[in-house]
């Protein structure tokens, strides 16, 4: 009779874990900000990484495939952003899966990022803008990108920066840009999927989902008029990132991203580029390198050292930030205050 009980107890502990950790569980923390603002009062939210890791280079360990089975809906970009999610996800029931690049109605919202190989180039001036940009420099360096831009932001401000180090923006060509959640337009339509899921698992709080979802985008419009007036005094100031990502915020508010030193964070262009990198950044009077918590920017560091130019710090990954309903648009404020902050100085 003891062995029955211990067995029953057994299956009653298993079931009460499997049910305690059904949840929505996303890839990266941005992400999951959005879900825990469409969830909130309905169910819990996790992230997969763990703090300081990278979708680019992460390794599954065989804790993250339990907790992705035990999830009710895992939220990942797709193949091009989190590699290492790609054979793992297959092995979920779709129904349990929302993948961000194979929504509907979200190629016209998607801008492009330059990929640039790590070998021999690794030096990626990528404008991520979609607007034209007028380069003043010397006869055979200047480069006018003129993007079509479907998320309707008329940002028409010229950036004057030529690119003295011979850089060939056609060596590995354009490629989208996944990094979604710097999108408000992306991620109402993302938190638009998450509610619709919920309410299909939660029908008895379809009205509580709704309400959230109606918040969550609220809240999103009242804060882009907020960092508008915020970010409208520096927007003429040149800055590099460390870390190609910051696409569609920059073009939401208009500012002048000079370059970015790699595409892959975890990839730093060669010392013998520092010299022609130097000049580059002389050359366009930038205001402010922008590191990453995430990453050991010595390469900045000794720009910073050489150039004088401020040597700030953004976090694309939002890691200091608690998931909560509010965690989105508190998200947007600590962009925008990193950016200031600097370009301020």
């Amino acid at each position: 009779m003891k062995i029955i009980n211990k067995s029953l107890a057994g299956v009653l502990l298993t079931t009460i874990a499997y049910t305690a950790q059904a949840e929505i569980v996303t890839t990266v923390k941005p992400l999951g900000f959005i879900a825990a603002a469409v969830a909130d009062g309905v169910t819990s939210t996790s992230v997969l990484l763990p703090t300081g890791a990278s979708p680019h280079d992460y390794n599954m360990r065989p804790s993250d495939l339990q907790r992705l089975q035990q999830a009710e809906l895992v939220v990942w970009v797709g193949q091009d952003l989190e590699t290492f999610l790609s054979k793992s996800i297959g092995r979920l029931e779709p129904k349990k899966v929302l993948q961000i690049e194979k929504m509907d109605g979200i190629q016209q919202l998607l801008g492009e990022a330059l990929h640039v190989h790590a070998e021999g180039d690794d030096h990626g001036h990528d404008h991520g803008h979609n607007h034209t940009h007028d380069h003043d420099g010397p006869p055979g360096l200047q480069d006018e990108h003129d993007h079509d831009h479907a998320h309707g932001h008329d940002h028409s401000h010229d950036h004057s920066h030529d690119h003295v180090h011979g850089h060939d923006h056609q060596h590995g060509g354009l490629q989208t840009d996944w990094h979604v959640w710097f999108s408000s337009d992306i991620s109402e339509k993302i938190a638009e999927q998450i509610a619709t899921r919920l309410s299909q698992n939660y029908p008895a709080k379809a009205d509580l989902i709704q309400q959230n979802l109606v918040e969550f985008k609220q809240s999103i419009s009242a804060k882009q008029q907020q960092l508008r007036k915020q970010l409208d005094p520096i927007k003429s100031k040149g800055y590099y990132v460390f870390h190609d990502a910051y696409g569609y915020f920059e073009r939401q508010y208009g500012l002048n991203h000079l370059g970015s030193f790699t595409i892959n964070p975890t990839v730093a262009p060669g010392a013998k580029k520092l010299n022609e990198i130097k000049a580059d950044i002389e050359a366009h009077k930038a205001q402010c390198l922008f590191a990453e918590p995430q990453f050991t920017p010595r390469l900045l560091e000794t720009l910073h050292k050489n150039t004088g130019v401020t040597l700030g710090v953004i976090d694309p990954m939002g890691e200091k930030i608690a998931l909560s309903k509010t965690a989105y648009t508190d998200y947007l404020q600590s962009l925008a205050d990193s950016f200031s902050q600097c370009l301020a100085k």
